[in-house]
């Protein structure tokens, strides 16, 4: 669906679910897109015929169709021009072997969630950045570069002054957010990324797996937000009843209520360790032996 939002601007929300991802179309002098990942929908913006593709970041349901727009100079921020180039980083497995006893790939297709990265056969071009305040001028439409880091250490987000609207990408606000599993990432970064959009305060926000616009967005953001901090509070709670390793924390289920899939486990052991980093160089926890941590 095409959602119209201003005179040039619309947002593509996508029709094809989990893997894919909303994205937005500036149809003006300079035909920009932000994301490729509609799926199906995609066709509307006539990605043939796009000036300018820029990416939130470098995960698959936001770069997927970058193949697409042949003519599109292609534009991320400098940290996601590196980690562009890492399948693993892009199917957002990285780290695998070190967290995981089980090999993904051994397992039966409907048990993975996610695609073989080895049968993605891809260079993702890139042809510039982006950086933090940058203005992208695209002839009466303006907006403005917000890098947002947590859910990758170089995500961006965008705010359209005139419409009062930002696109939020995976600051996605959906039922099982936030997600933070990039490796050594520190969720407060994703803390302060969510409060600068609530000091931006505009007056709506889209996101990318949510298919509605958000009015009024601060409350949703400060819940939303919060729920780092609450996720953060039940691992406490744990170390402080005994010295565990990522693995009993795990088992706890204290991020996901359920691990259908072999990769959410994954990915709440990626965030468990991500809150332990942060915990111990804030003295609230600290390794006593190797893997295993207590609250200080």
């Amino acid at each position: 669906m095409l959602l119209q939002m201003g005179e040039k601007l619309h947002i593509v929300f996508n029709e094809d679910g989990y893997t894919y991802g909303n994205c937005v179309l500036i149809d003006d002098d300079i035909r920009v897109v932000i994301d490729s990942g509609a799926g199906r929908e995609l066709a509307k913006v006539q990605p043939e015929n796009v000036d300018i593709l820029i990416n939130t970041h470098h995960h698959y349901d936001h770069v997927r169709d970058n193949k697409l727009f042949t003519r599109a100079q292609v534009l991320l921020h400098p940290v996601e021009c590196i980690s562009i180039k890492s399948i693993e980083k892009v199917m957002a497995i990285e780290g695998w072997k070190e967290l995981m006893h089980e090999d993904l790939y051994g397992q039966e297709p409907q048990t993975k969630a996610v695609e073989d990265p080895y049968s993605i056969n891809e260079e993702w071009r890139v042809d510039g950045e982006i950086n933090d305040g940058q203005v992208i001028d695209c002839g009466s439409t303006k907006f403005v570069v917000l890098h947002t880091p947590g859910h990758s250490k170089g995500h961006c987000a965008f705010y359209f002054p005139d419409e009062d609207l930002a696109f939020l990408g995976d600051i996605c606000l959906t039922k099982v957010g936030p997600w933070y599993g990039e490796a050594h990432t520190d969720p407060g970064e994703l803390i302060a990324s969510i409060d600068r959009i609530i000091e931006l305060n505009p007056a709506a926000v889209v996101t990318s797996h949510v298919n509605r616009v958000f009015t009024n967005p601060r409350p949703a953001l400060s819940e939303y937000r919060d729920r780092i901090l609450k996720r953060e509070q039940r691992i406490l709670k744990q170390l402080r009843e005994s010295p565990q390793t990522i693995d009993q924390l795990a088992a706890k289920r204290l991020i996901y209520r359920e691990h259908p899939y072999l990769p959410v486990l994954f990915w709440e052991k990626s965030m468990l360790r991500n809150h332990l980093e942060r915990l111990v160089k804030l003295g609230l926890a600290e390794e006593v032996e190797e893997g295993v941590f207590k609250a200080v």
